[in-house]
């Protein structure tokens, strides 16, 4: 077999399990695995009274030596109120040390700067590039539970991503912060712009109830638990400490491109689980990503650690080593990547 027509397998093999996870089909069989129909989604009117507050956070690697990478982290927020911003907040941002492996004194010191208290379990994920993440998480909980404990009641906090943790060591921190919501009266939720989250084998949950919905006529704004049916769900975590609150698809807008995975603590009240939902349609109305929460989009671009600011942190650092008295052939004998080296070709 030649490369051009291996080539061409290749496509129409991928081609076909794409098209395995969204068969023309994927309504029917979603209704009749989750037993739904137009009455299990839930429409509702935007609108809400108090403010809404989204937490986001990002990470970058800077460089990267293989035994060792140099991360910038930081997390912002952005809060809003009867349509308009009253504040945005970032940490200082934060450069670290990241080990595959155990090791990571960073994650312990910055742990302890936000919570007082050592982290629980270790950071040893193989990759980096993970262990930045928990660190940015890290930040992100932090930065929640700060504005948890300034938000009035009524008001609603909305995390970027998910209410389970991918660290151990943040389970007690998630209680914390939910039991502080519970406590003051601030609603919660998280949403997922990408989701891992499968039916049947390996289908995308979103776009199956995005399909159902329109075959059976239910108008946007809307949601739908998916976590209530029974065996619905492909992956259950077997690990405690990671399971959080109950799963939804919600679209919130009529004329939103995309429906999102939300996650909303399990023991709310139907009437708390609609005032969720209402305010985060209520401002999800900006053009520019009509039919996601605004206040999050403002999170995000407030914190996001761009390329310029990356390549600024990387010239920093050599000028730095410079003043130690490291040589350009020292620092290219431990960051040098060929790969940067072929891109030139």
């Amino acid at each position: 077999m030649d490369a051009e027509t291996a080539y061409r397998q290749a496509i129409r093999r991928v081609a076909a399990r794409i098209r395995e996870c969204a068969p023309a089909d994927i309504s029917t069989r979603f209704a009749a695995a989750g037993g739904f129909d137009a009455a299990s989604y839930t429409h509702f009117e935007p609108g809400f009274e108090g403010a809404v507050c989204a937490v986001d956070g990002s990470n970058a690697i800077i460089l990267d030596a293989g035994s060792f990478a140099i991360a910038a982290i930081r997390a912002s927020v952005s809060a809003f109120a009867r349509g308009r911003r009253l504040y945005r907040r970032t940490t200082p941002l934060h450069v670290i040390t990241v080990n595959p492996g155990a090791g990571n004194e960073d994650f312990d010191e910055i742990f302890y700067d936000c919570f007082r208290r050592r982290p629980g379990a270790r950071l040893d994920h193989d990759d980096p590039a993970r262990n930045a993440a928990v660190i940015r998480d890290t930040l992100e909980l932090w930065s929640a539970m700060e504005m948890a404990a300034e938000l009035d009641t009524g008001d609603l906090l909305v995390l970027d991503g998910t209410l389970q943790v991918r660290h151990a060591s943040h389970a007690e921190v998630i209680e914390a912060l939910l039991n502080l919501c519970n406590l003051r009266g601030v609603l919660i939720a998280a949403v997922t712009k990408r989701t891992s989250l499968t039916w049947g084998g390996g289908h995308p949950i979103v776009p199956a109830a995005e399909g159902l919905a329109r075959g059976v006529g239910v108008a946007a704004p809307w949601y739908l638990s998916v976590s209530g049916a029974s065996g619905l769900i492909d992956r259950q975590e077997t690990q405690t400490w990671k399971q959080r609150g109950e799963q939804y698809v919600a679209r919130l807008h009529p004329r939103a491109a995309r429906a999102f995975k939300v996650e909303i603590p399990g023991h709310y009240t139907p009437d708390m689980v609609d005032a969720v939902f209402s305010g985060l349609a209520a401002y999800s109305d900006d053009g520019r990503v009509t039919g996601y929460p605004y206040p999050l989009l403002d999170a995000h671009l407030t914190t996001r650690i761009t390329q310029d600011a990356v390549e600024q942190i990387r010239q920093d650092i050599i000028h730095g080593l410079d003043m130690l008295g490291m040589s350009l052939a020292d620092y290219i004998g431990i960051f040098g990547d060929y790969h940067d080296e072929f891109d030139r070709y």
